[in-house]
């Protein structure tokens, strides 16, 4: 049995960057067991007139139970990835994109960040005049270059303040070439409010 453990954090300076951890281990090494985990992310924010706020990504870890290599596996959980645009126009559009830093796991150069698919289940947003939903389609692949893959967007609003809330599903797609082994994969959410 093996196991796969992403960790995500995610700092803002209207985008917000993320870390993530792939781990394989266990008996079986034909049977991958992923887990993707986040941590809280760093609230820097680059100073705008519209700014971001108060990014998290939340929980903490998401597993992945690997019984048929060739298939696809979802999280346990999903993930939630909330954060607060102040001084946003109505009109402007914001986006929430995702993607990783590097085209495999670190130190498993098998398993492709390809094999990591992400779908929104639901966006929300609180106050009147802005707007929250998902990326029509999906699950999508995982791309591994900046700017990502969009998984949801909407009107900011006037220039009140406005939480959103967007709740993300993961898969990975298991195969027999992934040997187990602890490793790293680095992904990266930016939240474009311009």
């Amino acid at each position: 049995m093996r196991k796969l453990t992403m960790l995500a954090t995610a700092s803002t300076l209207v985008l917000a960057g993320g870390l993530a951890w792939g781990q394989k281990t266990g008996l079986n090494p034909r049977r991958p067991n992923p887990v993707i985990s986040f941590a809280r992310p760093d609230a820097s924010v680059r100073p705008l007139a519209t700014s971001v706020n108060s990014m998290s990504a939340t929980p903490a870890t998401i597993q992945f139970t690997a019984n048929n290599p060739g298939s696809a596996v979802a999280g346990n959980s999903s993930a939630t990835v909330s954060w607060t645009i102040s001084g946003g126009a109505s009109g402007n559009t914001w986006t929430l994109s995702v993607y990783a830093n590097s085209a495999t796991f670190t130190g498993c150069s098998t398993v492709p960040a390809s094999a990591v698919g992400v779908s929104c289940t639901s966006a929300s947003v609180t106050g009147t005049g802005a707007t929250a939903s998902c990326q029509a389609g999906g699950p999508f692949t995982l791309p591994h270059t900046a700017p990502g893959q969009r998984v949801a967007s909407g009107n900011e609003g006037n220039s009140n303040s406005h939480t959103y809330t967007v709740v993300l599903n993961y898969q990975i797609t298991d195969a027999w070439k992934y040997i187990a082994n602890t490793c790293p994969l680095t992904i990266t959410y930016t939240v474009n409010a311009p």
